[in-house]
């Protein structure tokens, strides 16, 4: 592939923080969510997309080693470790709350994953798949991610949006009370994944 600091418009010296944000401008101007089926630039930027995220998909792998140690350790990990405890405790104002009070440049992997869990449970559910996917791109080897994402996929499935995670789901629209409803069932599954129940009876 072309070189992936490239793709992204940054130099092979940059900051994690520096690749992080460049990703994220990349992929809020190229989503797939920005062009409908029509717009005969879709396919065009599903394809750019597609470069972006295999660009840092390459850059992040070679820097696992820097990136494991400092996104696990130290004040960082508590801090998600705390927010987990608030999901499961059904605290989710003050783990939007703790998660908003995190700096955008210390933003790390965990956060666009417990933020998709906050704004499915808000009924968000366009907006929690873009922080799911970040959070999949971030971390392709996270299980814990991966599975969320299968999940993800089978409930949409269930509410008809009738494809695969990360595509036309992206463009179904349903009722305020079908989003809430499926963001419900959603975060549940994911609280379960954490240790708790949002939904006793799911």
């Amino acid at each position: 592939m072309n070189n992936p600091y490239k793709v992204l418009g940054i130099s092979a010296d940059a900051t994690d923080t520096e690749v992080k944000n460049a990703y994220r401008a990349l992929a809020r101007k190229y989503h797939p969510d920005n062009y409908t089926a029509d717009n005969p630039l879709a396919d065009l930027a599903t394809e750019k997309m597609k470069e972006i995220n295999e660009a840092y998909d390459q850059i992040m792998k070679e820097r696992a080693a820097s990136s494991s140690s400092s996104s696990h350790n130290g004040q960082g990990a508590t801090t998600y470790a705390n927010i987990r405890q608030m999901l499961n405790a059904r605290r989710f104002r003050e783990a939007a709350a703790a998660l908003s009070a995190i700096p955008v440049e210390d933003r790390v992997a965990d956060w666009h994953y417990l933020q998709s869990i906050v704004l499915m449970q808000r009924g968000f559910v366009n907006d929690a798949a873009r922080e799911l996917e970040i959070a999949c791109t971030m971390e392709p080897g996270n299980q814990e991610y991966q599975e969320a994402k299968r999940m993800f996929n089978q409930s949409a499935q269930g509410f008809g949006a009738g494809s695969p995670y990360g595509q036309t789901v992206y463009h179904q629209r349903r009722s305020d009370g079908c989003d809430l409803c499926f963001g419900l069932l959603w975060a549940d599954c994911c609280c379960e994944c954490l240790g708790g129940d949002l939904i006793s009876c799911c």
